[in-house]
């Protein structure tokens, strides 16, 4: 088996994270999201890194998941929620995500985000 070293690790992590912001930046602005093409460039790109990195420390690293998370933060972000409660959902995705039920954690999630609509 080969083995990486940690710099090795971070580079490649880097790398996916770079090539996964790009595919969720062009879904996003192509997406049926409200108000979705008024969010600025700079703050997208780093706001799912913020997802992405968190996601990776806490373990969780399906894609899809992550993509899920992703959405769910833009949106929130446009809705002008907290960070706090930003932070929360989070939180609350990846205990979920974790336990292989992101399916649960998104509907409340949804529920959330369409009372804060």
């Amino acid at each position: 088996m080969i083995e990486f070293t940690a710099d090795q690790e971070k580079k490649a992590m880097r790398r996916d994270c770079r090539a996964w912001t790009k595919l969720m930046a062009e879904a996003w602005y192509t997406s049926d999201y409200p108000h979705a093409t008024d969010y600025p460039a700079a703050a997208l790109v780093s706001d799912l890194r913020k997802v992405y990195f968190v996601c990776q420390a806490n373990k969780v690293s399906d894609v899809g998941s992550i993509s899920i998370l992703g959405f769910d933060i833009l949106r929130a972000n446009l809705l002008m929620c907290s960070k706090e409660n930003m932070d929360a959902m989070m939180k609350y995705f990846l205990i979920h995500a974790k336990a292989a039920n992101v399916d649960y954690a998104q509907n409340w999630i949804e529920i959330y985000l369409e009372e804060v609509a």
